[in-house]
């Protein structure tokens, strides 16, 4: 459902763009977060559809500044693919306003001459404000995947995908070629942080499917922890995954059942 509401919202921008219908001002909301480094951002492009992103307020130009002080505010985000500029009001670093959007022309030639196709106004704008971006696209050639098509690529920014996520994984997970192994591990909740924590419980060197495996039967490192916290035998993860299933969650009741067997 999301991904058809994701075309459809893109085929509409792209339309109005086309044929010059002024559209409703585009608007956006802010609100910092307590640790004062990043600010979840509410962009909506027309009546009854918003999405949200938290971004370092780094990122932003000419923010900061504003942010110690109420009233009007102005300030920008600048991505490969395009620039948001954005005007409104803040009170105590929260607020909203509107905003518009200016797609980068040398960066959708960039993608053309990488043979990626001509992206439209929408495509560049989801591409901005994912920051799905060179450094991604450089990255994924560097590491040797598999070239995606331009929609592909930007799945891979809606799905929260990064060139930081890239070249963790891929020191990490050694079976990965394509931007849709990838979405995979992201959509399942594999990160580096959970498979440095079986790794560190014995399971090594996983496979993208084991991986996928043992996070959707709910191996975590909360339960390995327990089950393994006096076990010196090295289990498997088909023997994990079996013990989960069958509703093993604590030391005792392991051994419970190995004395029934």
């Amino acid at each position: 459902m999301d991904a058809i509401y994701r075309t459809v919202t893109s085929l509409f921008l792209s339309l109005m763009s086309a044929i010059g219908i002024q559209a409703a001002p585009m608007s956006w909301q802010m609100q910092p977060m307590p640790d004062g480094r990043v600010a979840q951002v509410v962009l909506s492009t027309h009546p009854h559809s918003w999405q949200s992103e938290t971004i370092p307020l780094e990122q932003f130009d000419g923010l900061k500044p504003l942010l110690q002080k109420d009233g009007p505010a102005k300030f920008r985000l600048k991505r490969d693919a395009g620039v948001f500029e954005f005007d409104g009001v803040l009170r105590r670093g929260a607020g909203g306003g509107t905003f518009e959007f200016a797609g980068n022309d040398a960066f959708a030639n960039a993608l053309v001459k990488r043979g990626f196709g001509t992206p439209s106004w929408a495509e560049l704008f989801k591409m901005a404000w994912h920051d799905t971006g060179f450094a991604l696209i450089d990255e994924l050639a560097a590491q040797k995947y598999q070239k995606p098509t331009l929609q592909r690529l930007i799945d891979t920014g809606d799905h929260g995908i990064d060139r930081a996520y890239v070249r963790e994984m891929t020191v990490l997970v050694k079976d990965l070629n394509t931007v849709d192994d990838l979405i995979r591990q992201h959509d399942h909740g594999i990160d580096g942080a959970y498979i440095r924590d079986l790794a560190a419980l014995g399971l090594k060197n996983l496979t993208a499917n084991d991986l996928v495996r043992a996070h959707d039967h709910g191996i975590n490192r909360k339960w390995l922890t327990n089950v393994r916290a006096r076990n010196s035998v090295q289990l498997s993860l088909d023997h994990l995954v079996s013990l989960h299933d069958h509703g093993v969650e604590t030391m005792e009741e392991l051994r419970r059942r190995t004395h029934q067997s």
